[in-house]
């Protein structure tokens, strides 16, 4: 006789040890899947070992991800005759720097000209054969003559110049003929010739510039002409330095 089903244990028993097995076994399988399909759905929204987030779904905020974002479009190359604000191309070039001001030279300032007149009657000049004549028109009412042809020479001494150089001599001299010829020599040099015009009489003077070196201190102007009669002279004035 079959045993009969019942409820609770005692029925469960009833149903015979093969049949209990059966049951318990096909049970136990259905947790198993179970689980595992629950297990790999979780698996799923997690990260891959490879610990990036994965490429599809929300990330949760307490698993250290942040939401994923656009990416950002490479920069456009600029088109020619673009210029981008705030690029080198914008920037005014800096004005190259002024070099540094030149200091002014040192210069020493040239020496003040000093103008002086000597007398030809003087007594301080060689009057070798000479002869003093009146003139109205001559500084100090007075003028040397007899100069020249082999008679007689003036020659001013203690021409004074403080640096060497050039002197420029302005020669008061009367003339009251035809130009005639008169030969100046400085320190005994060699002499140069002069020719003097006439002034339109013997009480009227003229004037001749000629340039001459000096060397500091005192010097010598010869006035000559072992050939011809020369002028008559009144003075001479040096402006040197």
């Amino acid at each position: 006789m079959s045993p009969r089903h019942g409820s609770g244990l005692e029925g469960i028993w009833r149903i015979g040890p093969v049949r209990l097995l059966t049951v318990v076994g096909v049970g136990y399988l259905t947790v198993v899947l179970t689980l595992a399909a629950v297990s790999s759905d979780l698996d799923g929204g997690q990260p891959t070992a490879a610990g990036g987030p994965p490429s599809t779904g929300a990330v949760r905020a307490d698993e250290g991800y942040h939401a994923t974002t656009a990416p950002t479009p490479s920069t456009p190359v600029d088109a020619p005759g673009d210029v981008r604000v705030g690029s080198a191309e914008t920037r005014s070039a800096a004005p190259p720097a002024a070099p540094p001001p030149a200091p002014p030279a040192h210069t020493t300032p040239p020496a003040p000209l000093v103008v002086t007149s000597y007398e030809a009657e003087s007594a301080a000049n060689g009057l070798a054969n000479i002869r003093i004549y009146t003139c109205p028109g001559c500084s100090g009412n007075k003028k040397v003559g007899n100069i020249g042809r082999g008679m007689g020479t003036l020659q001013f001494n203690g021409v004074t110049a403080r640096t060497g150089g050039s002197a420029t001599v302005t020669i008061a001299y009367v003339n009251g003929e035809s130009p005639r010829v008169g030969q100046v020599s400085v320190n005994g040099g060699p002499p140069m010739t002069l020719t003097f015009p006439g002034t339109g009489g013997w009480s009227s003077v003229g004037t001749m510039v000629v340039t001459v070196p000096l060397r500091p201190g005192p010097n010598t102007l010869k006035m000559f002409n072992p050939n011809s009669a020369a002028p008559d002279f009144d003075k001479i004035k040096v402006s040197v330095r």
